[in-house]
C-alpha cells in the first residue's frame, strides 16, 4: 500500500513539474501534506549487529576482522561491542598493529558510550598480545620497576585496562595510587590517566584531590577530564564527584583555570548547562537535584 501511495504521488508530482510553475508549488504543497504521515514516525532506524553481521565480519581476513567489528561498534551497531568485548582476548596473536587500528581504538576509547570504550580497550589488550590474567599485571609491575623511565607509561595505561576488566584491582589500585604522587610530574599525569581506565567509585577521591591540590597544571586538567567524560566511570558514580567539585568551583583560594574546569565538569556530569558560573545558582540546582 505504502509503496502504491509513493509511486502515485510521484506520478503527480512530474505531472505537475512538466506544467506551471503555481501548479508545481501547489503540488509539492499537497505531497508534502499527504506525505508527512508516512516518515514522521522515527527519524531513523536502530540498526542491529545481527547475525548477518556477524557472519559477514568472521567471513573477513583476522586483521579485517577486528578493524571492521570494532568499526561498526564504533558507528553504535548495536550489539557489536559486546561482540568484540567477547572476542577480543580470541584474536590475540591473529591480527597486528596497524594505522588504521590505531585510529580505531583512539576512536573508540574517545566515545560517548562506554561499551564501545570498553570494547576499544578490549581490542587494545589485544593487539599487543596482553592477557587478562594475574601474570600479566605481574608482569607489568616488573616492568615498571625494572626500568620506570621505559615503561611506566605503558604499565600504567595497561594496568588501568587490565583493573577496568575485573583483574587484580586490589592489587592494582594501590599502585596507581602511589604513581599519583611520584615526584615526576609524567609519572603523575601517567597515573591520572590510568585511574580514569581504571574507573570505579573509588578512583573519585584520589581525583579529586589530584584536581584541588596537585601543583601542575596539565596534570590538574587531566584530573578533571577524567572526573568529567573520560574513562570507564559510571554516570552514578561520576554523581560521587559532584560535591568535591563544586567545593573546587566555590573555593576562593582556587585559582581561576581549576574553577572553570570544575564548572565545566560539573556541566558535562549533571547535563545542566543554562547556569553560567555563579556559585549561588550551581548551589539551589545541585541540591534540588539531590547531589549535594
Amino acid at each position: 500500500m505504502r509503496r502504491w501511495l509513493l509511486v502515485s504521488l510521484g506520478m503527480i508530482t512530474a505531472g505537475a513539474f512538466a506544467a506551471s510553475p503555481e501548479l508545481r508549488v501547489a503540488a509539492m504543497s499537497g505531497l508534502r501534506s499527504i506525505a508527512e504521515p508516512l516518515f514522521e514516525k522515527g527519524t531513523a532506524t536502530e540498526p542491529h549487529f545481527d547475525a548477518f553481521y556477524a557472519g559477514m565480519v568472521e567471513g573477513l581476513p583476522p586483521q579485517d576482522r577486528v578493524e571492521r567489528a570494532l568499526e561498526l561498534a564504533i558507528n553504535r551497531r548495536e550489539g557489536a561491542s559486546e561482540y568484540v568485548i567477547q572476542h577480543a582476548q580470541g584474536w590475540r596473536g591473529a591480527f597486528k598493529p596497524s594505522e588504521r587500528l590505531h585510529t580505531l581504538v583512539n576512536m573508540g576509547g574517545d566515545s560517548p558510550l562506554i561499551e564501545v570504550r570498553m570494547a576499544a580497550f578490549e581490542v587494545h589488550l589485544a593487539e599487543y598480545g596482553l592477557e587478562k590474567s594475574a601474570a600479566e599485571v605481574q608482569r607489568l609491575l616488573l616492568q615498571m620497576q625494572r626500568d620506570p623511565q621505559r615503561w611506566s607509561a605503558w604499565a600504567l595505561w595497561n594496568l588501568g585496562l587490565l583493573g577496568a576488566r575485573g583483574i587484580e584491582r586490589e592489587r592494582i589500585f594501590p599502585e596507581l595510587l602511589s604513581a599519583v604522587h611520584a615526584g615526576d610530574e609524567s609519572l603523575r599525569r601517567w597515573a591520572v590517566d590510568a585511574l580514569a581506565k581504571f574507573g570505579g567509585v573509588e578512583s573519585i577521591a584520589p581525583l579529586l584531590d589530584v584536581a584541588a591540590h596537585e601543583k601542575s597544571a596539565i596534570v590538574r586538567e587531566r584530573a578533571f577530564c577524567a572526573l568529567a567524560q573520560s574513562g570507564t566511570f559510571h554516570v552514578a558514580e561520576r554523581y560521587e564527584a559532584v560535591p568535591g567539585l563544586f567545593a573546587i568551583a566555590s573555593d576562593a583560594q582556587a585559582d581561576r583555570q581549576s574553577v572553570a574546569w570544575a564548572f565545566q565538569a560539573l556541566r558535562e556530569i549533571t547535563d545542566i548547562h543554562d547556569l553560567g558560573s555563579d556559585v549561588a545558582q550551581w548551589q539551589v540546582r545541585l541540591a534540588q537535584a539531590k547531589l549535594l
